[in-house]
């Protein structure tokens, strides 16, 4: 009876990169143990979906709750809610480093992997916790399933990778519909390359559909039973409106960002490399570049584009955070990394400039790494680095839920506490659980400015008549106090409450007391109440 092959032993580059992946992750997770920083209110609130485990949430399908629910099983420390981001991205850079090998060569795959661990946008998603880093987990798995797809003949084989990558893929949608960018490139993948369309039967296809079909569902049954919230919250976010739909500066602004997601020298290799792809005459890649490699090239390409060209539209239309192309820097690292070890023409690989920038590019990653990880370390560090403006999120929430608790036990007791903005709604329920789970009379409550709740907290927790004989209102939003005010039968006088944030900055609220409230008639038009001099409010501070 024959003995299995034993598996080849790894060159020396591949344990030196292994050893690097080991490395970073533990920094990563120790920063976490060490970071002075407090949950960003958006982790809060996934901390406060991961105690109700369901297939869906308001505004993000169940992923994430799923696995801050097991990282909080023995502790809900910050740490622990944010302990699964540095090992999702370890895996994923370990399943690019796969997919390189498998389409092209061990050097791509080293490469890849070295990329996607140094991207700045994961050097951030390694500290927080977000949906970010799932839905890149999942995707690098699916996108290594792949490859084993394109690069097996046997039917059987093709199979068993078809079944594992509609696993794969359904678990990206259960992290982020972001995922369906992947399904554009797919389709795009096959329509342009004959050979990839040929390598699809019947069975696979249905196998992989399927298996997505099975995943995706209870999410599916979730929305559909819930007025579809987390789709049209997913609308809403796009903030289409008429008039103002050609926003060029928005535009820019997202392009700039991702020099800073993906880091600038990746980000001109990647669009030098499509160039090349585009107009194969103008000599940016070798001339060898046909046949199953070049076929790779073009299938990585079509992965990339949906989400950057998608994006950039909705930039154009509206606006557009920096994060929301991040599906295609998974595809975009194997992308890079095939035209740095193989793909751009020898003239540009062996040009005197070629070292210095890869080099470059390694040590621009390298430094913004190390700052932030050094930033967020302390607040003498950060101020001293200038980082107090991007960590000024995660600053205070605990300093103000102390300050609010210790105001609802000095004064007389209320009936509950109020909010007017869901951030401070989520980060005072995760820094006050301990206090409203041990008294459960004076609930935290989310006051709903609109006709119909926009947010969870406002959804699952409306300040009602019952609960609203003696609030304690804590107003964050510039010009909403009156709109409260007209709420209440009668309201208290105001009181400022400032809490530092750096040796600058102030997180600035409103604390005043409610009495008998009933809610005041809303717009049937507009949503917003009547009389109400603030129509379009900023709350998301």
């Amino acid at each position: 009876m024959s003995q299995p092959a034993a598996p080849a032993p790894l060159s020396a580059p591949a344990r030196y990169v292994l050893w690097g992946l080991g490395l970073l992750f533990l920094l990563r997770v120790g920063l976490l143990f060490t970071t002075y920083t407090n949950l960003y209110p958006d982790e809060a609130q996934y901390w406060l979906w991961s105690r109700k485990l369901d297939f869906g949430y308001y505004s993000k399908p169940p992923m994430i709750a799923w696995l801050i629910h097991l990282s909080t099983l023995t502790s809900s420390a910050e740490p622990f809610v944010r302990l699964f981001a540095p090992l999702l991205h370890l895996g994923a850079a370990l399943c690019l480093w796969g997919t390189g090998k498998r389409l092209f060569n061990e050097a791509t795959g080293l490469t890849a992997a070295i990329i996607y661990s140094l991207m700045p946008g994961v050097v951030l998603s390694s500290a927080i916790i977000s949906t970010d880093a799932p839905l890149m987990f999942f995707l690098s798995a699916t996108l290594y399933f792949y490859s084993l797809f394109l690069t097996t003949s046997g039917e059987n084989t093709r199979l068993k990778t078809a079944l594992g990558m509609g696993l794969a893929f359904g678990a990206a949608f259960l992290s982020k519909y972001a995922c369906l960018y992947f399904l554009i490139g797919a389709a795009g993948h096959a329509l342009w390359v004959p050979s990839v369309r040929k390598s699809w039967s019947l069975r696979s296809l249905a196998l992989f559909v399927g298996a997505f079909i099975v995943l995706m569902s209870p999410n599916l049954y979730w929305n559909a039973t819930h007025g579809f919230q987390t789709v049209s919250h997913t609308a809403d976010n796009a903030n289409w409106h008429w008039g103002k739909l050609f926003n060029p500066g928005s535009l820019l602004t997202f392009w700039r960002d991702q020099l800073g997601v993906f880091g600038p020298v990746p980000v001109v290799l990647m669009l030098l490399g499509l160039a090349g792809l585009v107009r194969p005459r103008a000599g940016l890649l070798q001339r060898d570049n046909s046949g199953s490699k070049g076929d790779h090239l073009i299938g990585l390409a079509c992965l990339t584009l949906p989400p950057l060209i998608f994006v950039s539209v909705q930039a154009l239309l509206s606006r557009a955070n920096a994060n929301w192309a991040a599906a295609a820097y998974v595809p975009a690292s194997v992308l890079v990394a095939a035209f740095v070890t193989c793909g751009l023409s020898v003239s540009i690989r062996s040009h005197t400039l070629w070292r210095p920038a890869l080099a470059a590019g390694v040590v621009i990653q390298v430094a913004i790494m190390a700052v932030f990880m050094l930033g967020v370390a302390s607040p003498e560090l950060t101020q001293a680095l200038g980082l107090s403006n991007t960590v000024k999120r995660a600053r205070g929430w605990d300093t103000l839920t102390q300050a609010i608790i210790a105001k609802a036990q000095t004064d007389a007791r209320p009936t509950a506490i109020a909010v007017d903005n869901r951030n401070v709604y989520n980060a005072m329920a995760y820094y006050g659980r301990d206090w409203f789970a041990a008294n459960p009379d004076v609930p935290l409550k989310a006051w709903v400015r609109e006709a119909h709740p926009k947010s969870q907290a406002e959804t699952e927790a409306p300040l009602t008549t019952e609960a609203g004989q003696n609030v304690l209102i804590v107003s964050y939003v510039d010009g909403f106090i009156p709109d409260i005010r007209r709420d209440f039968a009668a309201t208290g006088p105001g009181e400022s409450l400032k809490i530092a944030l750096d040796h600058k900055r102030t997180r600035d609220f409103t604390l005043f007391r409610g009495y008998g409230f009933q809610r005041a008639p809303r717009d049937p038009v507009t949503g917003h109440p009547i009389g109400s001099a603030l129509d379009t409010p900023d709350d998301d501070q």
